[in-house]
C-alpha cells in the first residue's frame, strides 16, 4: 500500500496530486460545474481549512443546527454510500459558512424541501424515515422533471420578462447531490472508490453503482 494511503491524505493534498494526472481534480461525477461546491474546490486553501474543520476531534457545526447537520448526513448517505465515514457533512458545515446567503439559501431550502416530504409522507422528519421511505422518495425526487429557468429579459416592445424560476423537488435533490457528492469524491475514501491508488488515476471514471444517482 501507498505510504499516503497508510497515513491519509487531505483534500488539498490529493487535489494537488490528481490536477497534474490523467483525470482532472474537479472532473467529479454527478458535480455540475456550475455547482457551488465546483467553486469550493478549485480554491486550496479553503478545501485545507474546512478539511481540517471536518476532521477536528471536537467538531462542532459552524453552521448548521443539530437537527440539520443529522438530516444531511443521513440524506448523504442514501444518496452516496460512505459519506458518513468520509466526514462529507462536517466538510459541507465548514464551506457552507463560507458560502454566500444565496448558495446558502438554496441549500437549506433543499433541505427543507426534503424534511417537507417527510412530513407529509409520514408525519415524521427525514431521519426518522424508514430507508424504504427515504429510498422511495429520493427516487421520486431524482426522476421528477426538472424546473423552468428564470425568462429571458424584456426587450423593447417586447412581452415582460416570465416569472421567476419554478423550482421543483429536481432541483432540490440536484442540489443537495452536488455538495454531497463533491464532497465524498474529494475525499480520500471517494477517490480510492474512483480507482486513485495513491499515485495512478483511471483516464475515465467507472460508472457509479449508487442506485439513488
Amino acid at each position: 500500500m501507498s505510504d499516503l494511503l497508510s497515513v491519509g491524505i487531505g483534500r488539498r493534498a490529493l487535489l494537488q496530486t490528481l490536477a497534474g494526472g490523467a483525470a482532472s481534480a474537479l472532473a467529479l461525477p454527478t458535480l455540475a460545474g456550475a455547482h457551488p461546491m465546483a467553486e469550493h474546490l478549485h480554491d486550496q486553501a479553503k478545501v485545507s481549512a474546512a478539511d481540517a474543520k471536518a476532521k477536528a476531534v471536537n467538531w462542532k457545526p459552524a453552521y448548521l443546527d443539530a437537527h440539520q447537520v443529522e438530516t444531511v448526513r443521513v440524506l448523504a448517505e442514501k444518496i452516496v454510500p460512505g459519506s458518513t465515514a468520509a466526514k462529507s457533512t462536517e466538510f459541507i458545515d465548514a464551506l457552507l459558512v463560507v458560502d454566500t446567503e444565496e448558495n446558502q439559501r438554496a441549500f437549506l431550502q433543499a433541505l427543507g424541501a426534503f424534511e417537507g416530504l417527510a412530513i407529509a409522507q409520514a408525519k415524521k422528519p427525514w431521519k426518522s424515515l424508514t430507508d424504504a421511505d427515504q429510498i422511495a422518495l429520493l427516487t421520486k425526487a431524482s426522476t421528477a422533471n426538472p424546473g423552468t429557468p428564470p425568462g429571458p429579459p424584456a426587450i423593447m416592445g417586447g412581452k415582460p420578462p416570465a416569472a421567476d424560476r419554478v423550482i421543483t423537488i429536481r432541483d432540490h435533490f440536484e442540489t443537495l447531490k452536488g455538495w454531497i457528492s463533491g464532497a465524498y469524491y474529494s475525499s480520500e475514501p471517494g477517490m480510492r472508490e474512483l480507482g486513485w491508488t495513491g499515485n495512478v488515476m483511471h483516464d475515465k471514471f467507472p460508472g457509479c453503482e449508487h442506485g439513488t444517482h
